[in-house]
């Protein structure tokens, strides 16, 4: 098991911002002109892998071709971009998927170059805006960044390779349709990597999903469909041994029955959430005020993540339980 599972960290407010270096990350460049609309493979610097499935792009650019991509209203729902004209479409789980891809995962992967490799043993802050589709059949519970160096060339199928590797987990099982949410992690770079793959890489019965409705004539299947927007990737001064500053802190941490969680910030309402390696949740309880107490007696020694969900942030931090 990489290192990085064990180093995730809180991020917003903490360190220096320092520059993003995933290029095109809120969508809005792109290698062609809007005379005849503008998809996925029209982006600048984002691409397909060879193995895996094209994501969709919506955009106001599409509006007036009546096929179902354009901002705000497109044939998946009414959404506006979190900012820009454009946004990312990706599927998380198709039921009977056809196409040779493995049945509940589609493949459907985002992948780009960063602008520079990662830095052996420097932290890196992950930050998303994610929304799930109107029309959305299903909603899931992990979506998953994945560091490389280079283009991969063999997707996941039946190994959980690549969500084993994850440097990030993200809990998406309190995304809805509402308005963006934002999900944010923190990792430490083994070093040299250079490229980033989006998506849900779980198959099979690993995938964690809830029935919400039939749209399946929108699809044709039964699918999770959520929207991404903004992706910012950058070098931050975050790190475990620093937890102290942080917005969030867990006490005792490795911790046996109980840990405390503290914020910093003042108060705040919302929903604690324990995440295994895998990104499934294992324990899950409201959260007001400015600290409350988990009970982890009933979990396995080993690493998790501790997140705190609110309507403004998502809040994350590595929690070690030992016995």
């Amino acid at each position: 098991m990489k290192s990085a599972l064990f180093l995730l960290s809180t991020l917003l407010g903490l360190g220096t911002y320092g520059q993003n270096l995933v290029p095109n990350g809120s969508f809005e460049q792109f290698t062609t002109n809007c005379n005849f609309g503008l998809g996925y493979n029209s982006l600048q610097d984002w691409t397909d892998l060879d193995c895996a499935a094209s994501p969709g792009l919506a955009h106001a650019c599409n509006n007036s071709l009546g096929n179902g991509s354009g901002v705000p209203q497109g044939g998946l729902g009414y959404q506006v971009s979190h900012s820009g004209d454009g946004f990312m479409m990706v599927s998380t789980l198709v039921m009977n998927s056809q196409g040779g891809f493995p049945d509940g995962n589609p493949q459907a992967y985002a992948n780009v170059d960063l602008t520079q490799p990662l830095v052996a043993g420097q932290h890196y802050c992950l930050r998303l805006w994610m929304n799930m589709a109107d029309s959305s059949c299903y909603r899931t519970s992990a979506f998953h960044a994945f560091l490389w160096y280079g283009t991969p060339t063999v997707c996941n199928y039946q190994d959980t390779a690549w969500d084993t590797y994850a440097a990030v987990t993200f809990d998406i099982s309190a995304v809805d349709t509402a308005g963006w949410t934002l999900l944010e992690a923190g990792f430490e770079a083994s070093g040299g990597e250079s490229n980033l793959t989006l998506g849900a890489f779980q198959t099979l019965d690993e995938i964690d999903s809830v029935f919400i409705a039939d749209h399946s004539n929108l699809f044709g299947a039964l699918v999770a469909a959520y929207f991404i927007d903004d992706v910012e990737l950058w070098a931050c001064e975050v790190g475990v041994e620093e937890h102290a500053n942080d917005r969030l802190r867990l006490y005792p941490n490795p911790a046996t029955d109980l840990v405390r969680i503290a914020l910093n910030t003042g108060e705040e309402a919302g929903t604690v959430s324990v995440l295994d390696v895998q990104g499934r949740t294992v324990l899950r309880q409201a959260f007001r005020g400015v600290q409350a107490e988990l009970d982890v007696s009933g979990l396995s020694s080993g690493a998790y993540m501790v997140q705190l969900r609110t309507e403004r942030s998502v809040l994350s931090a590595p929690l070690q339980v030992v016995r």
